[in-house]
């Protein structure tokens, strides 16, 4: 599986795509950089941007290695712009995240799941591991797996 680097930013975020998947893999290593929240939601922003440039149906988040949690400032942006645009403006039906064991760093994963049980054309489902998401993912957007 060929995986090209769409964006990459050392120490908190990379974003890749895997055409022949149809699948988006946003990995986080920092949800809250030395307080940086114009940083993040810079590249929240550019996440909706590649979604819309290489549109999906599955994306797969990597959370088990983040730090920190997102600011409030960073939840209510992801609730109430991030969400109800990629809902509208992508493509996006399933989301497997591959969550971390700090309770802090679930915060993140808590915003996204809340947000999309919302949303009935959204399906998400945390896992322990990227080979369980990708399993997961291939199976509920194959034909015949398509009830979730």
């Amino acid at each position: 599986m060929a995986s090209v680097i769409l964006l990459e930013e050392a120490g908190i975020l990379k974003v890749s795509y895997e055409a022949e998947e149809g699948l988006q893999i946003h990995e986080w290593f920092d949800y809250n950089p030395e307080d940086r929240d114009p940083l993040i939601l810079q590249l929240l922003e550019r996440i909706y941007e590649l979604l819309l440039e290489y549109p999906v149906e599955k994306v797969l988040v990597k959370t088990d290695n983040v730090r920190g949690a997102f600011s409030p400032r960073v939840q209510v942006f992801i609730r109430d712009v991030q969400f109800p645009r990629l809902v509208a403006d992508t493509h996006i039906r399933f989301v497997a995240t591959v969550k971390s064991t700090v309770f802090l760093e679930r915060i993140g994963t808590e915003v996204w799941r809340s947000q999309l049980k919302k949303h009935a054309p959204l399906v998400t489902h945390d896992v322990g591991s990227e080979a369980e998401a990708r399993q997961w993912l291939q199976l509920v957007a194959s034909p015949s797996g398509q009830d979730g």
